[in-house]
């Protein structure tokens, strides 16, 4: 009978406590940080995630949407997390940020043989013509830049994509001249002896700035987001974070 009474408190606590599933946005490989290994995914963002979510007992389902897309559903709850973050004041009020998980650098990048140099984001707004540049719809690139989208000059040169589409190729099939990429997506490609990827070249850092993993807090309540925060903080301590982000891919 007591077995019978265990039995029963077990169920009723399962029914009480609903799985934490966390919808994970993906859409284009991304690496190092976001690479598709058969039917799932895997990269440094997904590892790192993925052990996150085993340390709260979580399941990490991959949810197929565009960056611009994936912002909106974590704002409204039908996403639970994305990566690649950056943290501002009024993100800050829909998400909670964990990590950094990784330092983004973004620079201006192309063929420097086909383009003039440039020292300075101001001059693209009115000394140099660069034709067209790729830039992600939705990504935030600094306050600087912000503010130069108001010229006219510049904004004309901007080209936004809707999704972390294959930049590399927008710059071979020259739909595009340069494009705002991170500089360790740069590095894999060159590794990877990836579609001529040596004659593109960093040109103009950007921004810099640690990005973390967002999540939302429509999606999760105080306790979980408080249970996912202290489990990043034990991975840091016990330097499973640097290890994994010491990894090759």
């Amino acid at each position: 009978m007591r077995i019978l009474w265990l039995l029963a408190g077990v169920l009723l606590v399962a029914k009480a406590t609903p799985a934490c599933e966390l919808a994970f946005a993906v859409e284009a490989e991304f690496p190092p940080h976001l690479m598709q290994q058969g039917e799932g995914w895997t990269g440094q963002s997904v590892v790192l995630l993925k052990r996150l979510a085993e340390k709260t007992g979580c399941r990490l389902r991959y949810v197929n949407s565009p960056w611009l897309r994936s912002l909106q559903q974590l704002k409204t709850g039908e996403l639970a997390v994305v990566s690649q973050l950056t943290k501002t004041p009024s993100r800050e009020q829909d998400f909670v940020f964990i990590g950094p998980h990784h330092t983004e650098r973004i620079w201006l990048i192309g063929d420097p043989t086909l383009l003039p140099p440039v020292q300075s984001l101001q001059q693209l707004a009115g000394q140099l013509d660069y034709g067209r540049i790729a830039e992600l719809n939705g990504a935030y690139y600094g306050e600087q830049f912000i503010q130069l989208k108001q010229h006219p000059e510049f904004a004309r040169q901007l080209v936004s994509i809707s999704g972390i589409q294959d930049k590399l190729a927008l710059l071979k099939a020259k739909r595009v001249n340069a494009i705002l990429e991170d500089e360790t997506v740069l590095q894999y490609w060159q590794d990877k002896g990836y579609q001529d990827a040596a004659r593109y070249q960093k040109l103009l850092l950007i921004y810099q700035s640690p990005v973390y993993f967002g999540f939302s807090k429509k999606a999760l309540n105080p306790a979980q987001l408080q249970k996912l925060q202290q489990a990043w903080q034990q991975m840091e301590q016990s330097g499973e974070v640097s290890r994994i982000q010491a990894m090759r891919w």
